[in-house]
């Protein structure tokens, strides 16, 4: 019961706070009348002082309020700025109002009330009131000081008057032009290995400008040939996979050897192609079955028998072998007629 009877005090208390602001703001009353209304028997004010009796414009004043009063007595002050801007006074509150126990003796209380100020106009002003709220409902007013708020004087006997100075110039560190510096050496660096990359890509030369040297194209096919070969992909039910190996290294060949566009040609093209070509009759019927098979195969399904999965390496090595000595014939005759 003690618990909700304070309670309901303390809310009694914050309505007659607000209540009284939006009065204290609507009537508009005078300060002087505001001093005329007498404090309370039981509550002394032992000093109301400012920090500073003066200040310049901008500077922070506290107004420090100390009082005495029944230790069971309750205070409820007004928020200061709204007093201000009621008044439309020419100060400015940093800090609110704050209220501190500065001591409990004999039943009685000491506290003190101090709020944070400034001015940005020059004068000699009388503060607004503090104004308290007690829950017996009654106002209290606390007087309060004058500011003497001033300018920074100028001293114009010895003022001289000076031209406008250019914009300063610092001399620049090497903390500031060493991440310019590195980001410039990388810029080069990456630059020097495209150029060099570029370049002897041209010529056929790695990054040290040595020649590359690449193995002939019958090599070549040879070597992918047999590598089908150990893959094992037909015996283990990837005829598909084999046949397109084997038929995609043949073309490679035939563009190297013969100059035929055979990546992009069908396989009755590339044979039409080489018709013209001096080939053996058995290497050129033997490759014309291989190409038709390996369509089957891919594009028709077609489960080749064993002998032909068996064969189709031979027959592919046996063209491969066949077309290289021929040109290695040609090459020999055309020495000997020069």
């Amino acid at each position: 019961m003690k618990l909700i009877g304070k309670m309901k005090r303390m809310s009694f208390i914050l309505l007659l706070a607000l209540l009284s602001a939006f009065s204290f703001e609507a009537k508009g009353q005078d300060t002087e009348q505001m001093i005329q209304i007498p404090l309370p028997q039981w509550l002394e004010i032992k000093g109301s002082t400012l920090s500073k009796d003066s200040i310049l414009v901008g500077e922070q004043v506290v107004w420090s309020t100390r009082m005495a009063l029944p230790q069971q007595q309750e205070l409820v002050f007004v928020p200061y700025a709204g007093i201000v801007e009621a008044e439309k006074a020419p100060i400015d509150v940093i800090h609110d109002l704050q209220l501190d126990t500065i001591s409990i003796k004999n039943g009685i209380k000491e506290l003190d009330a101090k709020v944070l100020l400034t001015s940005f106009d020059s004068g000699y002003y009388k503060l607004p009131l503090m104004v308290a709220l007690t829950p017996q409902g009654d106002t209290i007013y606390l007087d309060s000081p004058f500011l003497d708020v001033t300018n920074t004087p100028v001293d114009t006997a010895n003022f001289v008057k000076h031209p406008i100075k250019g914009q300063a110039k610092y001399p620049v560190t090497l903390k500031e032009v060493l991440p310019w510096a590195i980001l410039a050496i990388v810029v080069l660096v990456v630059a020097y290995i495209l150029y060099r990359y570029i370049r002897y890509r041209r010529q056929n030369r790695d990054f040290f400008g040595k020649p590359i040297v690449q193995d002939p194209p019958h090599i070549i096919a040879l070597r992918e040939l047999d590598k089908l070969r150990g893959e094992k992909l037909w015996q283990n039910g990837k005829e598909k996979l084999y046949y397109t190996g084997i038929t995609d290294t043949l073309r490679e060949y035939i563009e190297a050897r013969f100059g035929v566009n055979a990546m992009e040609q069908t396989s009755s093209e590339i044979m039409g192609e080489l018709k013209g070509k001096e080939i053996e009759e058995r290497c050129y019927r033997e490759l014309d079955e291989l190409f038709k098979t390996a369509d089957l195969v891919k594009f028709a399904k077609y489960i080749p028998q064993v002998h032909e999965n068996e064969e189709a390496i031979p027959v592919a090595v046996r063209f491969v072998n066949s077309t290289f000595e021929q040109k290695l014939q040609e090459e020999k005759q055309n020495g000997e007629e020069k």
